[in-house]
């Protein structure tokens, strides 16, 4: 299929929606899609169209379009007149719509937009990518190869690329990221309180069901942190080294008020960055229908940097050659093989509380542990191989709904929310990450480390776009708050990929797990189907 952009206009009725409804299967075959997903988007296009058919006369005409052209490929319906949003639920109105930006940022999930007398609709669809551990291997080796031939070009040679080609390469992608780790920040961490505090949007279930999100992964970022501070460091007073003591970490405390507005954009502090985009989001909450214009710019700029992060992390596999040939020509693989020893922490702590949370599950609904690993591993298995949370939605949103009793209309709110706010598995990434590279560099880590450290990693993991590269400017944004070498993230972030799947498939048990728990506490769970 070329790139192009078709659109075609069809007058509403049964007819032309057994039309687009093909259409949308035939283009989502082409691109390849999970067939899981197909069918998802195939199935609400047709909700969408049978919505308007309810509300506009036959004689209608509405516009569909389908795109693969630069950037993500979409489908869109557009239809001129008085306001109508045939995503909005008016039989329960405790969760809230799909208005969200918390929710549209989650693909196959569609987001609806009025403008100038137009609605449309549209469903942003993920690229099929090649699967990530395949790039990671193929860097590996590239990089093993390319060494070799220090044996047979002098020196000097080696020294001057060493020196001229990759220093300057390393440093141009670590500035890359760099220059867009504040505006990615705030940007995230604004449109994050928009869409959460938005009363609007989030009902009385919504708002309580992302607070839960929000203290759960606290919860488990404080326990494997407890855990990995036992393993990796020692609690230490004193302020010299990289660390942070009582006294440095009061006096940190205080700098995170800015002097003038420009300070945490000219200095790049990150943590004044993240109080003021605090203080703008809530503003912009209390202001609401006021300060309209200025919420839906901060969603666009938003939209915006994490394309461009995006398409950033495209260079990803060339940074990590760099990174892998500059370790082997300069005797530091050990440093890199060291790294099993975080990966391993990072595993055993995963398990443990997995393992924790299923039990507590099972015994409180009176459901078989076993039974219910076998219902979850669908999920499991298809986040684990391929690293993409995307991928995993359908079977996800169907296990949940026809495999565990949860409440159909709680998965549709639940399940696109939690998979861009509930992070647990990437928080406790970041804090083994901190932690480990703390050890390594001999940084000086006191109480208040320890808590700032959990704080920090638990807010990244939430305000991260879930895009390939969001993480590398996370892990600058944790070290820099930390005390921990900028030089760490290259190592890190090589690893990155490894956690990433493991990371995708926990999240997406974690999520399961706990969107029945809260459908319990709802009373919107069948246990007839759950104990099944």
């Amino acid at each position: 299929m070329k790139n192009s952009i078709i659109k075609t206009k069809y007058k509403l009725i049964p007819e032309s929606v057994d039309l687009v409804s093909e259409d949308v299967n035939g283009f989502l075959t082409a691109l390849k899609t999970q067939k899981r997903n197909v069918l998802r988007t195939r199935l609400t296009v047709e909700e969408i169209l049978l919505s308007m058919m309810d509300k506009f006369p036959s004689d209608k005409e509405f516009t569909y379009i389908r795109s693969k052209s630069i950037g993500k490929p979409f489908i869109s319906i557009s239809y001129s007149g008085e306001v109508f949003n045939p995503l909005e639920k008016d039989d329960d109105d405790e969760f809230g719509d799909f208005s969200s930006s918390l929710i549209q940022s989650n693909d196959y999930v569609p987001s609806y937009n009025y403008d100038k007398g137009v609605n449309t609709i549209t469903i942003r669809l993920a690229k099929k990518e090649t699967n990530p551990i395949f790039k990671l291997l193929f860097a590996i080796v590239a990089a093993v190869l390319f060494s070799l031939i220090k044996f047979v070009v002098p020196h000097d040679a080696i020294a001057f690329i060493k020196n001229n080609v990759l220093d300057s390469l390393y440093n141009a992608f670590l500035g890359l990221m760099t220059t867009i780790e504040v505006p990615l920040v705030f940007l995230s961490v604004t449109c994050g309180i928009i869409g959460i505090g938005d009363s609007t949007v989030f009902g009385k279930i919504g708002r309580k069901m992302v607070m839960r999100f929000v203290t759960v992964i606290l919860f488990f970022t404080t326990i494997a942190g407890v855990v990995f501070s036992m393993f990796f460091v020692s609690f230490s007073d004193e302020g010299t080294g990289g660390g942070i003591s009582v006294k440095v970490g009061i006096d940190m405390l205080l700098d995170l008020i800015p002097k003038k507005l420009s300070e945490p954009i000219s200095s790049g502090n990150t943590m004044q960055v993240v109080l003021m985009a605090i203080i703008i989001g809530v503003t912009l909450v209390v202001l609401g229908s006021k300060a309209k214009t200025v919420s839906k710019l901060i969603n666009e700029g938003n939209n915006i940097i994490v394309y461009i992060t995006g398409i950033i992390s495209k260079l990803l596999p060339v940074f990590i050659f760099i990174v892998i040939l500059d370790m082997i020509w300069s005797g530091n693989v050990r440093r890199f093989i060291s790294m099993w020893k975080p990966i391993v922490a990072f595993v055993a702590v995963l398990a443990i509380l997995l393992g924790l949370m299923i039990m507590a599950v099972s015994t409180r609904e009176n459901v078989s542990a076993q039974k219910l690993m076998k219902k979850m591993l669908p999920t499991f298995l298809i986040g684990f191989g391929t690293a993409s949370s995307v991928a995993a939605n359908g079977e996800c949103s169907d296990s949940l709904y026809r495999t565990m009793g949860v409440n159909k209309r709680f998965v549709e709110f639940g399940q696109p929310v939690g998979g861009v706010v509930f992070m647990p598995s990437t928080a406790i990434n970041f804090m083994v990450a901190a932690v480990y590279m703390a050890s390594y560099y001999k940084v000086k880590v006191s109480l208040l480390w320890f808590i700032i450290a959990i704080m920090i990693c638990t807010f990244v993991a939430i305000a991260t776009p879930p895009v390939p590269g969001g993480a590398i400017a996370a892990y600058s944004v944790i070290f820099a708050q930390l005390g921990i070498p900028t030089e760490a993230v290259a190592i890190v972030v090589t690893l990155d990929i490894l956690f990433d799947f493991i990371a995708t498939a926990c999240d997406g048990a974690f999520l399961q797990l706990e969107l029945i728990r809260q459908a319990d506490e709802n009373k919107m769970l069948n246990f007839d189907v759950l104990r099944k």
